[in-house]
């Protein structure tokens, strides 16, 4: 497992954000309790797979620092359109009910299939955060497969509810299996070579 401290520096490493802002995304996380708290005295102190989804979320998202929190909690329970599918032990298992969740998922799940994303016909990952409006796209495709998956992450509407009308500005955040695949290996404690 890792520490806070290496996590921040391998996101701010994958994505090219200095490491103080994204120092500053932690603590804003931890601040308003959408990060793990740290361990007192002599325990080391470490962060879970939703921990890492929630500062990639904040790195990506946020137009300024100052709205890490505010970004977290606008995109981590948007609404799948379908679930994530894994294949654990033989038994499909459906994850990704939230964009957070899944996310989460990714983090844990690539790592273990690391072989599947390399070679010729390599499984591929590709994430997206469209803003000002929240909306976030997973797509994907998995090795030797000739179709994308394409799961889309949006704000659940409430019956009579007016939705936003299309907004002139988007702005893309987009990040691949290779931020995911890294950060996982930290997280399981077997980075890549």
């Amino acid at each position: 497992m890792a520490t806070p401290k290496e996590l921040v520096a391998k996101i701010a490493d994958l994505t090219g954000v200095p490491e103080g802002t994204v120092i500053l995304h932690d603590r804003n996380l931890l601040n308003a309790g959408l990060r793990s708290e740290g361990l007192r005295g002599r325990g080391k102190s470490v962060v879970t797979y939703l921990d890492a989804a929630n500062l990639l979320i904040a790195v990506a998202g946020s137009r300024n620092v100052k709205d890490s929190a505010k970004t977290v909690r606008d995109y981590a329970d948007l609404k799948a359109s379908t679930a994530l599918s894994f294949d654990v032990g033989g038994q499909d298992v459906a994850r990704g009910e939230t964009f957070a969740d899944a996310l989460a998922a990714l983090l844990e799940a690539v790592p273990a299939s690391r072989e599947d994303f390399a070679g010729d016909d390599a499984a591929w990952i590709d994430v997206s955060l469209f803003g000002p409006s929240p909306r976030a796209v997973i797509e994907y495709q998995k090795r030797g497969a000739k179709d994308v998956v394409k799961l889309q992450y949006d704000r659940a509407w409430k019956r009579g509810e007016a939705k936003p009308g299309a907004a002139d500005l988007q702005f893309i955040a987009k990040f691949s299996q290779a931020t995911i695949g890294h950060v996982g290996e930290l997280l399981r404690g077997d980075p890549i070579e």
